[in-house]
């Protein structure tokens, strides 16, 4: 089993390296694919990822496959995949005979995963990897409880109002703490707590401060939903453009984002118009 030094190590390693931007995905491709639907970097796109490492020498991780089948069956109409990863030896029959009788559905593929490799801290399977939407690792361990609770708490941020208050702790400035929330223009507010940065007292400057660079990192935040959504869920795209261009009318990206809605508003009628016509062929 993993220690929790080690995942916790996984975690911080695996953060840093795709905090700036959309995961890239490692054998993502027909020669390692083993069963299940197979995918493309545009199926994962702006989707919450677990990766389920598995092995037919390690009893336990095979064990666990009906557990994850579970998790991916409850989520699965929600912007969630599950892929499982299979890191032991090339062996077809065998590998394919344990997913025929775990009555796996998800897609397998062979040495699948963020790339470059998570593995930083990996002894062996099992081992989960839960990667969310913005393509940030957010857990990797061997517990299927705690990966779960992990995927529920990430699912739920997806479509939320995005505060703009990060983990700020409001003291002199509770009055503002409802005021910013995506959607609402923030250009008086920022002024304003730009001025009291410059207060004399050190208090008032440094959460004045501290709720400025709140802001400025959902700015961040909120670019980067946007740049993911463009193309696996226009209609989000437009939605998020939209609050974005409401809380800052006058940034750097306001005129391309406008210049944006039209084709995003063409891409997504022709996704509906898609989605339809699959639906009436079930």
């Amino acid at each position: 089993m993993m220690t929790k030094k080690a995942a916790i190590v996984a975690v911080c390693a695996l953060s840093a390296l795709f905090a700036s931007g959309a995961a890239k995905w490692k054998n993502l491709d027909d020669k390692s694919h083993v069963s299940g639907p197979k995918l493309t970097e545009t199926d994962l796109l702006g989707k919450v990822v677990l990766v389920y490492y598995w092995d037919l020498s390690e009893e336990t991780s095979v064990k666990y496959l009906p557990e994850v089948e579970k998790v991916w069956s409850s989520f699965k109409t929600k912007k969630f995949q599950v892929v499982g990863n299979y890191v032991g030896s090339k062996n077809d029959e065998k590998v394919k005979e344990a997913i025929q009788k775990n009555k796996v559905t998800f897609p397998v593929y062979y040495n699948f995963s963020l790339d470059p490799d998570p593995k930083v801290g990996f002894q062996k399977a099992p081992f989960f990897n839960v990667v969310s939407h913005r393509g940030v690792s957010v857990y990797g361990g061997a517990g299927v409880k705690d990966g779960t609770e992990k995927i529920v708490d990430t699912l739920s941020t997806i479509g939320m109002p995005i505060s703009l208050c990060g983990d700020v702790t409001f003291k002199k400035f509770k009055s503002l703490e409802k005021q910013l929330a995506l959607g609402k223009n923030v250009s008086s507010v920022i002024k304003n707590l730009e001025k009291q940065a410059k207060s004399k007292d050190s208090n008032v400057a440094a959460e004045a401060q501290e709720i400025i660079s709140a802001i400025d990192s959902a700015r961040g935040d909120v670019k980067e939903d946007i740049e993911l959504y463009r193309e696996a869920d226009p209609a989000e795209a437009i939605r998020l453009i939209n609050l974005f261009l409401k809380t800052w009318p006058k940034d750097d990206s306001a005129k391309e984002y406008k210049d944006a809605i039209a084709d995003l508003k063409k891409a997504a009628a022709e996704r509906a118009k898609a989605a339809k016509e699959k639906a009436k062929e079930k």
